[in-house]
């Protein structure tokens, strides 16, 4: 095979050399262990089975979506006990960036649990545009925003979401997302929310087909009208929406290993469908979702595909232009991005 003609090593420093995007990435999902028993330290928490930074590594090793979310929310985003503590989230995204030459990305924010433990959100978002604007002109990184409403904790609060995101407008902002529990709440009670968005300028993305059958998919795509879909794997069971996803080119965001860890749909590289959904002709872009959660970073993400066989060099290289053309850049941007990568890509061609 092509794949085995070079070093692991190999195919990291190239996978490494290219400046890359990526579109399915949640910022706490990005916190590190360091980080995380550092705030349990500074702010004296008590949480049940945490006694040490290896209680900590243990509890990311989730076995669902239910267990990722209660982590998410109830040690992560609980560790944040106030707005400042947020400068060593972005600095922990910033150094993931890096090491993965990541050069834009478009990051889910959750502010909902924040929010119901006193936190402004105007405060929260300075600290966060202020670290996008320190990075992108020290790094040369451009972060944006989607807000993620989420489904966890009803319509209402999402539009409270939504009002605050229009109240305190920042340049890194650039749209909302749902996550959440996709069991839990379904797209069309969301309605509402996103049509609010959309009229009001935003870009609106859903995790769909995660968790959930087709139907979720189907609803994200006719209820929300969203430009992207995260995840959608679950596409896998409507040969109809296959058709649909093909003919309309709407990207999905898909995060393989997350979903092998969550084992929804998926247990293994070898049975999941984005090849499937690749050779279908449909939108397919690689993301990693939660990497440290997951432990699996993006570069690791394309060496996998690589690695079992999956996908060619080559067609990475494809997957890597998806993802910057499913971006909310211009197009002129990201024709220019484009030809930065192409730059590097051509040497290996």
């Amino acid at each position: 095979m092509q794949n085995k003609k070079l070093s692991s090593k190999d195919y990291k420093e190239i996978l490494f050399s290219i400046p890359k995007t990526e579109i399915h990435l949640h910022l706490e999902g990005m916190a590190s262990v360091d980080t995380i028993w550092s705030l349990i330290q500074k702010h004296k928490l008590e949480i049940p089975g945490i006694n040490n930074r290896d209680d900590i590594i243990k509890r990311f090793q989730v076995k669902n979506l239910n267990d990722f979310i209660d982590l998410f929310l109830n040690i992560i985003q609980n560790c944040y006990r106030e707005e400042i503590d947020l400068t060593l989230q972005i600095k922990d995204a910033r150094e993931y960036l890096k090491r993965n030459n990541i050069i834009y990305t478009e990051v889910f924010f959750a502010p909902s649990k924040f929010l119901m433990n006193g936190f402004s959100f105007d405060v929260m978002m300075e600290y966060l545009d202020q670290g996008a604007r320190k990075i992108k002109k020290e790094d040369g990184i451009d972060i944006k925003f989607l807000i993620d409403v989420s489904r966890s904790f009803g319509p209402e609060n999402a539009i409270n979401n939504l009002n605050l995101i229009l109240k305190h407008k920042k340049p890194s902002i650039i749209g909302i997302g749902l996550g959440g529990a996709e069991s839990k709440g379904p797209a069309e009670d969301y309605k509402e929310v996103f049509e609010l968005a959309r009229n009001a300028g935003l870009k609106v993305v859903a995790h769909a087909g995660e968790d959930v059958g087709p139907e979720s998919i189907w609803s994200s795509i006719k209820d929300l009208k969203v430009s992207r879909i995260g995840h959608g794997i679950s596409a896998i069971q409507d040969d109809k929406l296959m058709d649909y996803l093909k003919e309309t080119q709407i990207p999905l965001e898909i995060c393989p290993m997350s979903n092998i860890f969550t084992k929804k749909y998926v247990s293994s590289y070898k049975d999941h469908p984005i090849r499937k959904f690749f050779d279908h002709g449909m939108y397919v872009t690689v993301n990693t979702d939660d990497p440290t959660i997951f432990g699996m970073e993006l570069i690791d993400e394309y060496f996998n595909l690589l690695d079992n066989d999956i996908f060619s060099l080559t067609e990475i290289f494809d997957l890597m232009k998806k993802n910057l053309y499913a971006t909310f850049l211009t197009t002129t941007e990201k024709d220019a991005m484009w030809g930065k990568m192409e730059k590097v890509i051509k040497q290996y061609r």
